[in-house]
């Protein structure tokens, strides 16, 4: 890789995205909180990324430094975030200003709190069409309303408040901002939490579609697995700010190899197995002020031992593209 006044970088041909070396930091009240601690992956063009993790494990924190949206005041980012040959980390504000929306936008987690109250929905679109286009304003209203009904409300919607939309409704608003510039790169961040199930399949049904019309990548930040596996090729699983295990959602699903994805899998209901219980991951993610040492999920683990407790644990190359940090995973494997 090489780089051209520290912005335009030189990738692999087939790579979208690289990410390399992450981190974020936040500080609070004198604490350091390190809620990414040196992630590094790959996206390629079309290709759908899962990010999936407990509440806290630091996805949400991975999208918004990738949008760079993190609050100037209380947080510090690191590394290096090439899209399409340009290192994102070190463009001006005014230049992100031009891909936000653009190249890359996101779909917030609360359409409640995405939308403004005080704004048509529809002017809320348009906006961000006149952004980054020199159309009139009667273009904008005109592709603002074709985004409504790209994602199922009526033209005639546009000029109503977000107080007269449903919770699905809102979130379909909240994607059709998002996707209003075609945008090369979409961040969902849990797009289909507090949806019902009915909206929420309606939701994804969607997402998948619109993905697929627009040739567009998308990281999907999620806890729920059954959403991975209808719409994602690869996965990350997030644990303490560190990628502990990732490959391809068949890899990951048929044979997870660290004992955290393991406990994710062994939470969900089977409904092949007799069992009056679920088997939840026992305690809770590690303070992001004092994370122990070696792997961060020794404390929880049930395969612990005191090598597990120090120094840095290395990724291992499961099978082809498939990685995954815990040193005593050929031995689990054995024993189940």
């Amino acid at each position: 890789m090489s780089a051209d006044n520290g912005k335009t970088v030189k990738s692999e041909e087939s790579t979208f995205l690289d990410v390399r070396d992450l981190t974020v930091q936040y500080t609070s009240m004198g604490s350091v909180i390190h809620a990414v601690n040196g992630i590094t992956f790959q996206l390629k063009k079309g290709e759908t990324l899962a990010l999936v993790g407990e509440t806290g494990a630091g996805k949400t924190s991975i999208a918004k430094a990738i949008l760079r949206i993190l609050p100037d005041v209380s947080a510090k980012s690191k590394g290096t975030v090439i899209f399409n040959n340009t290192d994102l980390m070190q463009m001006k504000e005014k230049e992100m200003q031009k891909i936000r929306g653009h190249k890359i936008s996101m779909i917030f987690q609360d359409p409640m709190t995405a939308l403004n109250p005080t704004m048509r929905v529809g002017k809320q679109i348009s906006e961000v069409i006149s952004a980054h286009r020199s159309i009139s304003t009667e273009e904008a209203v005109a592709e603002g309303k074709k985004m409504l009904e790209m994602v199922g409300i009526p033209a005639e919607r546009y000029y109503e408040f977000p107080h007269q939309f449903s919770g699905g409704m809102k979130q379909r608003v909240v994607i059709a901002i998002a996707l209003a510039c075609n945008p090369e790169l979409l961040l969902a961040d849990e797009p289909t939490t507090a949806l019902d199930v009915t909206i929420q399949a309606q939701v994804l049904e969607l997402i998948n579609d619109l993905k697929e019309r627009l040739n567009t990548s998308m990281i999907l930040i999620t806890h729920d697995l059954g959403v991975v596996n209808e719409t994602c090729d690869n996965v990350a699983v997030i644990y303490a700010g560190r990628i502990i295990e990732s490959g391809s959602k068949y890899d990951v699903f048929k044979h997870p190899g660290h004992p955290y994805t393991n406990g994710l899998f062994g939470a969900l209901p089977n409904m092949n197995l007799d069992s009056d219980r679920l088997s939840p991951i026992a305690g809770l993610l590690p303070d992001p002020t004092n994370l122990p040492d070696g792997c961060a999920f020794a404390p929880r683990c049930p395969y612990v031992t005191d090598k597990c407790r120090q120094g840095t644990i290395p990724a291992v190359e499961v099978e082809p593209g498939h990685f995954c940090e815990c040193i005593r995973m050929d031995e689990i494997r054995k024993e189940r």
